[in-house]
């Protein structure tokens, strides 16, 4: 059996043109499982050629089309024609594109004015179409560049892939999504003013390449909510990124914040993350402490107590005991200074504890000595930012930055964690951040890689 895979193309003027791909050939006497269908070389075979003929009949259509002036309608002359490479998805297609003479009508008084332009540079400005630069910054975002590469050689018949070239054109697209920081947001979604606007934010620490000198550095991810837009996440270093403030600004901004609306910012107690965005805001911003670290602390507290407990024998053992499931009640329900002053009994008794206990009684009592502090010191260093939490869940709002937990191994620790055995620089991590935060959002379109 033999297949010839021809395709005609219809020109608007009525032109008609017919193009031989290629043929197949399959043996029906002895057939094997492996002759079934088009194999993945013949099927990348054929979409370079299909790309060839259909890329190469477009640019003579378009550069037809151009060729009439839109003023006179008179048909203008070639200047000339010169070869161009585009690197397409289907195959790297080198295609004749003419130069077309500039029309004199608009331009009394030069005669002699002979310029010309290519219909093809204005329509492709670069030399890869956007469908193929949004593919490569989106698998060099998920996957090592190596790995992007590879998965692109393999699937499809584009130009050879090498990781220089999947992290150039990753550092291209998150240039090109910087540079927008500035622009206002044109989102449709935003259809009302919101009332209060919701930043989830967390760090996830990178690390860093010798000449740094440094053995890691922090790159911050995070989501901004609302009731009228979806999440927006973003994921930006500090040390890496040419303006911070003004992506930070940008995704506010586009989650439908504006200058008069409240914002709310949930952090694990590092006074650095509420500081962006009260720089970002440019006004002061709500603090609202993660629940979830609280709760971790209050929990090691109530084991230690428990195991304590279990091995001494006094007569305040039933207060104390019933002092310790009073605890978390009382930090979930804002009373802190009430929380505060049972820490304080609680870490003397297990001083007391430990003057006349030895062995694994004072070890006991030591972790929990220890365990108390911490949790105390970790309630003094944020008193204002410990609100009613079972008041705010209750009216259904946010109380945890759970959200922002897993954006830290979506965005950082996945492409960049230690698992993955790399060494990144501050600005190389921004920019991967930066791309990942988009694709996870669907927002790297072909309309922004145009420019890309």
């Amino acid at each position: 059996m033999k297949v010839r895979i021809k395709i005609e193309t219809e020109f608007g003027w009525g032109e008609c043109r017919s193009h031989e791909i290629g043929a197949i050939e399959r043996c029906s006497i002895d057939p094997s499982e492996d002759g079934l269908g088009i194999s993945l070389a013949e099927g990348k075979s054929i979409l370079k050629e299909v790309q060839r003929a259909v890329l190469q009949d477009q640019v003579e259509e378009i550069s037809e089309v151009a060729r009439v002036c839109r003023h006179c309608h008179s048909y203008l002359p070639v200047h000339d024609r010169r070869k161009r490479r585009v690197d397409t998805l289907f195959g790297g297609v080198t295609v004749e594109a003419p130069r077309v003479r500039m029309c004199m009508c608009g331009l009394p008084g030069f005669p002699a004015f002979k310029a010309a332009y290519s219909p093809l540079t204005r329509i492709l400005k670069g030399n890869a179409t956007p469908e193929l630069r949004r593919l490569q910054a989106e698998l060099g975002a998920r996957h090592s560049f190596r790995e992007a590469a590879r998965l692109l050689n393999e699937l499809t018949p584009c130009a050879t892939q090498n990781h220089a070239t999947i992290r150039n054109r990753l550092a291209s697209v998150a240039k090109a999504l910087e540079e927008r920081c500035c622009e206002e947001p044109t989102d449709t979604a935003i259809q009302a003013k919101p009332t209060e606007v919701t930043v989830f934010l967390d760090s996830a620490y990178v690390r860093s390449r010798p000449e740094y000198q440094r053995r890691n550095f922090e790159v911050i991810v995070g989501s901004i909510e609302s009731e009228t837009v979806e999440k927006r996440r973003f994921g930006l270093s500090q040390m890496g990124a040419d303006h911070p403030i003004e992506h930070l600004r940008s995704s506010l901004k586009a989650a439908g914040w504006e200058d008069g609306v409240a914002v709310t910012v949930l952090s694990d107690g590092d006074p650095a993350l509420p500081r962006l965005v009260r720089n970002a805001t440019g006004a002061d911003v709500r603090h609202i402490l993660d629940w979830w670290h609280i709760s971790v602390r209050i929990r090691h507290v109530e084991t230690t107590f428990q195991t304590l407990i279990s091995q001494i024998e006094t007569e305040s053992s039933a207060e104390i005991a019933a002092l310790v499931e009073k605890l978390r009640w009382r930090i979930w329900h804002g009373q802190t200074d009430r929380a505060l002053d049972t820490l304080e009994v609680l870490f003397r008794f297990a001083m007391r504890v430990r003057e006349y206990a030895y062995g694994k009684s004072n070890d006991a009592a030591f972790s929990v000595v220890s365990r108390a502090m911490d949790l105390r010191t970790y309630l003094n260093h944020n008193l204002s930012a410990i609100v009613n939490y079972g008041r705010r869940r209750r009216q259904g709002k946010a109380v945890s930055t759970s959200r922002a937990e897993g954006l830290v191994n979506e965005i950082a620790n996945v492409r960049m964690g230690k698992k993955q055995r790399m060494r990144w620089s501050p600005r190389g991590a921004h920019r991967v951040a930066l791309v990942r935060a988009a694709v996870l959002d669907g927002r790297l379109s072909s309309g922004l890689l145009r420019a890309a």
